[in-house]
């Protein structure tokens, strides 16, 4: 069984994964040991299931995660079983280059940035925000809504 533990022991590799997926995926990550369904996890962490999808369809974008979909005609709904690509996510986030300069002029170039950092005022529109977790990039403050 694939462990994650690269992840928390290299601070420079947790801080890229939250860069990209979210602070969420701290907590997410050690459930993707085996395929696993969002709701099961939101169960087990305390969070909407929304919020754990958002982490999954992250890793999906970047191709590291796979999902299969059932129809349980019971309920009308449809379960995703996520699994994870360890060797590529572990690859994507050894291999990914941090580049701090162009990550801050993403966010000051965005023309509708209605939120702002409390403590260094940066700029961030609604998606770098959510993307950020809603904590600077930057300096580690609150992102709040700049109106």
């Amino acid at each position: 069984m694939a462990t994650l533990t690269y992840i928390t022991k290299d601070v420079d590799i947790k801080n890229k994964a939250v860069l990209h997926f979210g602070e969420l995926f701290v907590l997410v990550a050690p459930f993707l040991k085996k395929p696993v369904s969002a709701e099961f996890i939101s169960q087990r962490i305390k969070v909407k299931p929304s919020r754990v999808r958002a982490v999954l369809n992250k890793l999906y974008n970047h191709n590291l995660i796979d999902y299969k979909r059932s129809f349980d005609d019971d309920t009308g709904k449809y379960t995703y079983i996520w699994t994870l690509n360890h060797e590529k996510l572990k690859a994507f986030l050894k291999n990914y280059e941090f580049d701090v300069s162009s990550e801050k002029s993403a966010a000051e170039e965005e023309c509708d940035a209605p939120f702002r950092c409390r403590g260094c005022s940066e700029a961030y529109s609604f998606d770098s925000a959510t993307d950020a977790a809603f904590k600077c990039v930057r300096c580690g403050s609150t992102i709040d809504s700049a109106e």
